[in-house]
């Protein structure tokens, strides 16, 4: 059976590191498979859920999105957030959970940078008026 190596990175760990037979992945224009020794390409992910085989087995990743690139027979894939599962149906219920509470903690954060650079700006223009 031919394989291909797939890597997926996130900035704290290596998610995945193994050889496959197969790969589906999602992109702007819609999902696109990849087979050993495809041409090089690059593009970059949609969150979705990334599917890979070995043989007659099956495996899933979520991505919150990220760069996807196959180079030398290598398919590397870098994103932020990845889960591993077993099955979609848990991994549906993962994602719900891990990527809602991201965001939410990503527009709170928003928000308190946002404050802080209003006040900044008033004290700035405070200062200056007093001068």
């Amino acid at each position: 059976m031919k394989t291909f190596r797939f890597r997926v990175i996130t900035p704290v760990s290596i998610v995945l590191d193994r050889e496959i037979s197969f790969l589906r992945a999602e992109d702007s224009t819609g999902s696109f498979g990849i087979l050993p020794h495809h041409t090089e390409f690059i593009t970059v992910l949609v969150p979705s859920v990334v599917i890979h085989r070995t043989g007659d087995i099956e495996g899933y990743i979520a991505v919150n999105g990220g760069i996807f690139r196959f180079v030398s027979n290598t398919a590397t894939l870098s994103t932020r957030t990845a889960v591993v599962g077993d099955s979609l149906e848990d991994l549906t219920t993962v994602i719900k959970e891990k990527f809602t509470s991201m965001e939410e903690r990503e527009r709170s954060l928003y928000m308190s940078l946002k404050q802080m650079q209003q006040s900044f700006l008033k004290r700035i223009a405070d200062i200056e008026r007093e001068s």
